[in-house]
């Protein structure tokens, strides 16, 4: 396993983020396939983008929201030329279990559904401009620093979180387009249920009876990243997964097919920022 991938985890900064962005903001962290620590929530306000996951890709446009999973690798791609405007929300797993409540659990919009593989929803245009309101009020009391401006960040993160559950929970699953090639779906699919073995060119090339290089260029036209750093990140991202249930660091690094610990634990620091302990103690 190399050690030269390029970090695609990214921590979140804090345990509540809302940005309202335009096209002259940075993109979201990365324009490769990457995923972050906590859920996201993105409302396309302008501009029509191309959306991917791991289990799939949708074509996105004002009215449209999507809810990624933590841990969840993903990218955009911006279709429309000079136009990209959008609401991000960013928030820990902690926040929403306290936020929730016997009757209503928020974070039900970010589990996956069969029928709505990458949980895309649409907006009214009333609920959008609800919502961006929401959104720029939450923004706005994040940033604040007067008395009281935290129990109005509650308020609309829940608002928020409230109306787009609502949505999930109450609407038809409306059939889209499935915008992922077939043969990236596959590779997906391959590194998903492979994912504690070595997975070599060589095995994706009998598995899915492509050339290599064939396979390799098409992934990374999709992903914007190399195959092999999409293994790497997969791989760290199952061993989070796997020390947040308190599973050792050395039962992990053999469970996720890495050949030794100290090479483990050197690719998981510099994914993660940390080393598989402190980041084990950390999210007990």
């Amino acid at each position: 396993m190399g050690q030269d991938a390029k970090r695609k985890f990214t921590a979140l900064d804090a345990e509540i983020q809302c940005e309202c962005k335009t096209i002259t903001a940075l993109l979201d962290y990365s324009m490769d396939m990457h995923n972050h620590d906590g859920y996201e929530v993105l409302l396309v306000l302008g501009g029509i983008i191309n959306f991917y996951t791991e289990f799939g890709g949708s074509r996105l446009e004002r009215g449209d929201l999507v809810c990624v999973d933590e841990l969840n690798f993903h990218r955009v791609e911006v279709i429309t030329r000079g136009i990209y405007d959008r609401v991000v929300v960013n928030v820990k797993r902690h926040i929403l279990e306290g936020a929730s409540s016997e009757q209503t659990d928020l974070q039900t919009c970010f589990r996956r559904n069969p029928l709505n593989p990458v949980n895309v929803i649409h907006l009214s245009e009333e609920e959008v401009l609800r919502l961006d309101v929401y959104a720029r009020s939450l923004q706005a009391s994040l940033c604040g620093k007067k008395p009281g401006d935290e129990i109005l960040s509650d308020a609309y993160l829940k608002l928020i979180m409230v109306m787009v559950n609502r949505h999930f929970l109450g609407q038809d699953v409306l059939p889209r387009p499935e915008i992922m090639p077939g043969l990236v779906m596959e590779t997906f699919n391959y590194i998903e249920n492979h994912l504690t073995e070595e997975i070599t060119l060589k095995c994706l090339e009998e598995n899915l009876h492509y050339n290599g290089t064939y396979i390799s260029r098409r992934f990374k036209r999709i992903t914007g990243i190399s195959l092999q750093n999409f293994i790497i990140a997969k791989k760290i991202m199952l061993s989070c997964k796997l020390l947040r249930e308190g599973v050792s660091p050395c039962n992990v690094c053999e469970m996720t097919g890495f050949n030794s610990y100290s090479n483990f634990s050197r690719t998981f620091s510099k994914q993660v920022g940390m080393s598989p302990k402190k980041y084990q103690m950390e999210n007990r």
